[in-house]
């Protein structure tokens, strides 16, 4: 009977352990929170809204580049026109400073200023020479004296440029061949003045008047197309001084 009442006890016992363990794992199941959810992607809010930074991350990298674009674009035709000017104003200061003028016949060596409303510039200037500046290789007239006339003009495309005409200085100017071709379609067109060194008439004129002489001072001016629509035209300027043509009285003397 005790050994019985033993092993009940020791089964009752273990019993209770049972229950307990029991009660424990249920208590601590009941107060345990979840375990976490596993994300398996993204919500249509959020690919939403990376898109739209992205998109004005795009648009803003695109705008600066457009406008470093736009700035290395700008300042590179603006090299070339300079680079062009400074060629073109070489050539023209070279066939003026190399202006040829006799006393035998002065009418057919004189400098002349004519008004020209085709392009940026006012004027056409025309001088007899031997310079073969402007002049293409092949052409008769290279190796000896002419007049060239330098001035805007306007292709048969329509196209504004400098021009330049040359012919015999000697001929008939109303019955002479003619030849023509453009030189720049950067510069637009020319402005000239001469110092006038006449007694009681000095200055700077944008005339002039003696048909049997040359000036001993002469400013021109070359327009090139302006970098932007509504801007002004880029200016280029220089003095040149004519050596035949002394620099306080308009009497020139015979080429040496």
């Amino acid at each position: 009977m005790k050994e019985s009442m033993e092993v009940c006890g020791y089964g009752g016992l273990g019993a209770d352990q049972n229950r307990s363990s029991d009660t424990h794992t249920l208590t601590h199941s009941r107060t345990s929170p979840p375990p976490p959810r596993l994300r398996r992607g993204f919500t249509l809010l959020e690919v939403l809204i990376s898109m739209v930074i992205l998109a004005i991350a795009m648009t803003v990298a695109w705008q600066t580049f457009s406008t470093a674009t736009r700035a290395w674009t700008g300042g590179r035709e603006m090299l070339d026109k300079v680079h062009h000017g400074d060629f073109v104003l070489g050539q023209l200061a070279s066939s003026l400073r190399s202006m040829a003028f006799f006393d035998s016949k002065p009418e057919k060596y004189a400098f002349r200023i004519k008004n020209n409303p085709s392009g940026y510039g006012k004027h056409t200037i025309s001088w007899v020479t031997g310079n073969s500046a402007f002049i293409p290789p092949g052409e008769a007239m290279t190796h000896g004296l002419h007049r060239i006339e330098v001035g805007g003009g306007t292709d048969e495309d329509g196209v504004d440029g400098l021009v330049v005409t040359i012919w015999p200085y000697l001929a008939d100017e109303e019955k002479v061949e003619k030849k023509s071709w453009f030189v720049s379609e950067n510069i637009k067109g020319l402005s000239c003045q001469v110092y006038d060194t006449k007694e009681g008439e000095e200055g700077w004129k944008d005339t002039w008047e003696y048909s049997n002489s040359i000036p001993g001072l002469i400013e021109i001016t070359l327009y090139a197309e302006p970098a932007e629509k509504h801007d002004k035209p880029v200016e280029f300027r220089q003095l040149i001084e004519i050596p035949l043509g002394p620099p306080v009285t308009n009497i020139v003397s015979k080429a040496k």
